[in-house]
């Protein structure tokens, strides 16, 4: 029995080990994905981040650049438009006639109005031109659809000798005006001064994401104020503001061209990385938990279920006596220990009955001590097919067997014993040289008040038995 005990103790211990093992593997493993994990976003994607914040700032740098280059090839077409049809030489020669007093204002108009249209009309993004002599009007165009604008367009051109222009915003529109002088023998004989629509041009420049507009000096300082200087010089300025990244090109006469996009939209692609970085990392966490349940934790799973099949195996072992199916003693003195203590709180009493075989010693001595042991085990085997369920056979030792039956009173209790007697005289055992047919003597008892423990009921269960057998044997004594 304490083999049995001891076993019990160990397979507990072998069991409590594996999964403190797997408890601590599982600690172990999670602590190594997080300090990799945080490895991981400070050493990898924290500095990748900044270095491809950084590049997307310079990449919308060259992306504000290639708008501002476009608008000014858009400005030098104009005023290469206007400076070929300046230095017409049919132009020269009529204003010239008119000057020498060879043509008069009529015929200098008729001679250079159609001419006029024909050139100004080629012209892309032409709103109007005119064409001036002596502060005289000589020809005149109007783009089709064009009803004028508040923008006075070339009145802030210089009066020079060579092609002048200005940036003009006016009712919400950018205009490009283009004072250019006609010269022959080293005289000014007059000016095309013509206004472009800028406005088009810089809607083209937009898109869904960056956005472009010029701008007066006053909104450029509104703009910059409070706002987050990267870098600038005398030509630009890239700032951070309202959460947007702003790049202003200085322009002619106090305008400045400015590109803007939202962060969101230019830190997009880092945001993507982040998912992508985040989603590869709760992949590889997948993973590493699939193949530490596989090979881990089911492992150490099966080795606490192993561990508790054979704990339960010890413990029905332990519990259970080998000889005759039986309640062990250690088992029953456990069982008694809580039915005492229940009857201290409700003072229900089971029925404990005490019994044993009558002349085993003769039969041992006679017939050998297996079948003895057949004797002890057939015993048993009766009695349990007379009790319920719930009643409990404990072998107690030797060849003394302990009968609790809970909820069975005094008046019945002494029949029942006479029932078990019974069936016990029914067995027959081959004992080779003769059958022997065993019979019993039993004693009853029930927990008293004054009892200190559950042995002193089980005392004076023994000591009735004694008085049973001291008896005819056919009497079932309680005391």
């Amino acid at each position: 029995m304490d083999e049995h005990l001891e076993h019990t103790k160990k397979l507990g211990g072998h069991a409590y080990s594996t999964r403190e093992f797997a408890n601590r593997v599982v600690a172990t493993l999670t602590a190594l994905v997080v300090i990799s994990s945080v490895a991981v976003v400070l050493l990898i994607y924290l500095p990748l981040k900044a270095e491809l914040q950084q590049s997307l700032v310079e990449n919308f740098g060259k992306l504000a650049y290639i708008r501002y280059a476009g608008l000014q090839n858009s400005m030098e077409r104009g005023m290469e438009g206007a400076r070929s049809m300046s230095s017409r030489s049919v132009i020269r020669d009529a204003i010239l006639d008119y000057k020498n007093g060879r043509l008069d204002l009529d015929g200098l108009i008729e001679a250079t109005q159609n001419k006029y249209e024909d050139g100004a009309g080629a012209l892309e993004y032409l709103l109007k031109s005119e064409r001036l002599v002596d502060d005289t009007v000589i020809a005149r165009y109007t783009a089709p659809g064009y009803e004028g604008s508040a923008c006075d367009g070339w009145d802030g051109c210089a009066t020079l000798d060579e092609a002048s222009s200005v940036l003009c915003l006016a009712s919400g529109h950018e205009y490009f005006a283009v004072r250019s002088p006609i010269v022959a023998q080293g005289q000014v004989l007059g000016y095309d001064q013509l206004v472009f629509d800028l406005s088009g041009q810089i809607h083209a420049l937009c898109s869904e994401t960056i956005r472009a507009e010029l701008n007066s000096r006053e909104v450029y300082s509104a703009l910059l104020e409070g706002a987050d200087v990267v870098r600038t010089d005398d030509s630009y300025a890239l700032f951070y503001k309202d959460d947007s990244y702003h790049l202003a090109y200085h322009m002619q006469n106090d305008t400045h061209f400015i590109v803007r996009q939202d962060k969101a939209s230019l830190l997009e692609p880092v945001s993507r990385v982040g998912q992508q970085v985040l989603f590869a990392g709760i992949v590889i966490l997948f993973v590493f938990a699939l193949a530490i349940d596989f090979f881990v934790i089911r492992h150490a799973k099966d080795q606490l279920e192993d561990g508790h099949s054979s704990l339960q195996t010890a413990v029905t072992e332990a519990n259970t006596d080998a000889l005759t199916g039986a309640g062990s003693r250690r088992y029953g003195e456990v069982l008694l220990t809580g039915l005492f203590e229940r009857f201290r709180s409700n003072g229900i009493s089971p029925a404990v009955m005490l019994f044993d075989v009558d002349g085993l010693k003769r039969i041992n001595d006679t017939y050998g001590h297996p079948v003895g042991d057949l004797a002890i085990s057939a015993v048993a085997e009766a009695v349990q097919r007379c009790v319920r369920k719930e009643d409990v056979l404990l072998r107690w030792g030797g060849d003394e067997f302990i009968g609790i039956f809970d909820g069975l009173d005094e008046e019945d209790a002494i029949p029942f014993a006479h029932k078990l007697r019974d069936a016990v005289s029914d067995v027959e055992i081959d004992a080779g040289a003769g059958a022997i047919r065993p019979s019993i003597s039993v004693g009853l008892s029930y927990f008293m008040r004054d009892d200190r423990g559950y042995s002193d009921a089980v005392d004076r269960a023994d000591r009735a038995m004694y008085l049973s057998k001291s008896a005819d044997r056919t009497k079932v004594h309680k005391l």
